[in-house]
């Protein structure tokens, strides 16, 4: 009897303190850092004055989540952790379940000046950072924009096998001597080199199959492109893609990819000079007392897309008068027709957000 009614008690008493438990973090901010890896996670949870646990745990997002709801009862939770090879599911998991979790660029965590680098300072560090409001939030594109970027770094690695194919097969001429070496690169020749014979017939056999794997590349590249161009059926990117594309000396590849990486949102950038900085088109300078340095801003883009940019700067420049005006003009000043051009890519991409935020159509010779 007595023992019944011990055990009464205990349960009553442990009922209690779970209820107890549920009330004092009811409502309450916790600030959770993660340090994403991939065979572990090194998780900080913390209030706004307080570090409350560290602990390394297995890469699920279900026990994470089962653990706050457990140990930490109707709080607010606020995630982060650092963009990574992991891409954005563990955002998608939290935040379609409601959870407000945010991705912070890497190497934005704020430094102390410390020499000790471990998981769990930089979970503690961005967790203290979240909590105090210091971290710089990603914009996450949405599923269907990251699949469409997917099939760009296909198409990427697809077009740089296609040069190293032709780049191996021109070497090989150029070491046998042999006269194909001259020619120009197209189909005839494509089909003179698979007549072509060697004298150690594993070798003839190999330069065979690489000419039919340059074959099989550019019909894939041909698919990819395919694919891309049926992008601008999109509903959101498609309006825009037409206005980029509209542009003249800007192909329908090259719209679909400023439409993917730059505009697939329109408040990815504030302003035409936040765009512009995030490509490494804006000058920079840097000044200690009588010396002076200018360069380029430190881009935190894409650097092949700044490279294609200034691409298509250099042929549209040739059917804006506008543009060309703003060539001539810093290349008088300069004397450099590298430094005119990155000049001539800032006003392009200036144009470009105009049009993209107004909804307008380009229209040339105007000044951005």
């Amino acid at each position: 009897m007595k023992k019944e009614m011990i055990s009464k008690t205990e349960d009553v008493s442990v009922n209690q303190s779970i209820s107890q438990n549920n009330m004092f973090f009811e409502n309450k901010d916790l600030f959770v850092g993660m340090d994403v890896h991939k065979a572990k996670w090194v998780v900080t949870v913390r209030s706004y004055d307080l570090e409350l646990k560290t602990f390394s745990m297995q890469p699920i997002a279900e026990v994470l989540e089962k653990f706050l709801l457990t140990t930490y009862p109707n709080a607010k939770y606020k995630i982060v952790y650092e963009c990574c090879f992991s891409g954005f599911w563990i955002y998608d998991y939290f935040s379609e379940k409601g959870y407000s979790i945010i991705v912070t660029p890497t190497n934005r965590i704020y430094k102390d000046g410390s020499s000790i680098k471990t998981d769990k300072i930089d979970s503690r560090k961005l967790a203290f950072q979240l909590s105090r409001g210091l971290l710089r939030e990603v914009k996450v594109p949405v599923k269907k924009v990251r699949e469409y970027k997917y099939i760009f770094r296909i198409y990427d690695k697809q077009k740089m096998r296609k040069g190293q194919i032709l780049r191996q097969v021109k070497a090989i001429l150029e070491q046998k001597n042999h006269p194909y070496k001259w020619e120009k690169w197209n189909k005839g020749l494509l089909e003179k080199l698979k007549e072509l014979e060697f004298e150690d017939k594993l070798f003839e056999m190999k330069f065979g199959n690489l000419l039919k794997e340059y074959e099989y590349v550019v019909d894939q590249i041909k698919d990819s492109e395919e694919l891309l161009e049926e992008i601008k059926k999109d509903e959101i990117l498609g309006p825009r893609i037409t206005r980029i594309e509209k542009i003249n000396g800007i192909g329908i590849i090259s719209s679909v990819r400023m439409s993917v990486y730059l505009f697939d949102r329109k408040d990815r950038f504030e302003s035409s000079e936040k765009l512009n900085h995030h490509l490494g088109l804006t000058p920079s300078e840097r000044s200690s007392g009588e010396k002076v340095s200018r360069g380029r801003s430190g881009m935190c883009g894409n650097r092949q897309l700044r490279s294609i940019i200034i691409q298509l700067a250099w042929k549209t420049v040739r059917k804006d008068v506008a543009l060309l005006d703003k060539f001539e003009r810093v290349y008088k000043r300069s004397g450099s027709k590298q430094k005119a051009i990155v000049a001539v890519a800032r006003k392009l991409m200036s144009k470009v957000y105009a049009i993209i935020r107004k909804e307008e159509s380009y229209r040339e010779n105007l000044a951005a």
